[in-house]
């Protein structure tokens, strides 16, 4: 009798693990118990054959898994020394699999930590800048993404659950278009993968009873972001920071009251 499959099926960011199938289950599987911390930092994993067993997948499924892991920066192979978990500076911790693979270890919350910080060294700068250097049709893209996020807010026959989430959708959307006003090609691509993990954490918090209302600001959120909007359609760049700052402050404020809850 075959035994049955060990591999978990996780879900991941959306569209960023290219492997599918066995092989994709594998390289999740393992991630996700490195990123755990099952096979702390230094130590060897598994071995090949007690993988084999385990995942009931081919050897070669098992070494494709590892090379894929060690392009992520998670482990590192050698023949005299075996497979070991690589200390965490050298994670690709940018990369959407390793992102995912956090929530789904339950370090959901450090992440989110991590990227909320990363937006507070950033967006005040890209506000500053998209103000500076928008052309006409980058000005109207955020001019449209400003609008449709005031008649989210303004929208009284959305229920509460729907409400909540075309808001996180326009959210991401404003900020979207601030980044692509820049004309940066290494922040479009760099703000596309923290917009994918946000909204997936964004999602999970939705869900969350009793949390979803004070986290991430996404009440009394509105009015900062239309302080930033006002600044940037006044061309006053330096208010335009300032208020991006303020605005992502209380995202972070907010987000520290509902990990308290």
């Amino acid at each position: 009798m075959r035994k049955p499959n060990n591999l978990k099926r996780l879900t991941p960011i959306a569209g960023t693990i290219e492997v599918r199938g066995i092989l994709g289950a594998a390289v999740a599987n393992l991630g996700v118990r490195i990123v755990g911390g099952e096979w702390p930092v230094g130590s060897v994993i598994a071995k090949e054959a007690d993988l084999v067993a385990e995942l009931d997948v081919s050897r070669s499924v098992i070494r494709e898994a590892c090379r894929i892991l060690g392009a992520k920066g998670l482990i590192r192979s050698r023949t005299s020394d075996g497979t070991r978990v690589q200390p965490r500076a050298e994670w690709r911790l940018l990369d959407p699999d390793v992102m995912d693979w956090r929530i789904q270890a339950g370090d959901r919350e450090g992440l989110l930590r991590d990227l909320l910080k990363f937006r507070l060294v950033l967006e005040p700068g890209i506000a500053y800048s998209a103000t500076v250097m928008a052309n006409d049709a980058a000005r109207q893209k955020i001019d449209a993404a400003w609008q449709a996020k005031q008649a989210v807010y303004e929208d009284t026959t959305l229920n509460e659950h729907d409400r909540r989430a075309a808001f996180i959708d326009t959210d991401l959307a404003f900020h979207q278009a601030f980044v692509e006003a820049v004309s940066s090609e290494l922040l479009d691509q760099v703000f596309s993968v923290i917009s994918s993990a946000l909204e997936l954490l964004f999602d999970h918090q939705l869900q969350a009873l009793g949390r979803a209302n004070r986290l991430i600001g996404m009440d009394g959120s509105h009015e900062l972001h239309e302080d930033v909007y006002r600044a940037f359609a006044n061309r006053d760049a330096a208010r335009a920071e300032e208020a991006m700052r303020v605005l992502v402050h209380r995202a972070i404020e907010d987000a520290e009251r509902g990990f308290e809850q």
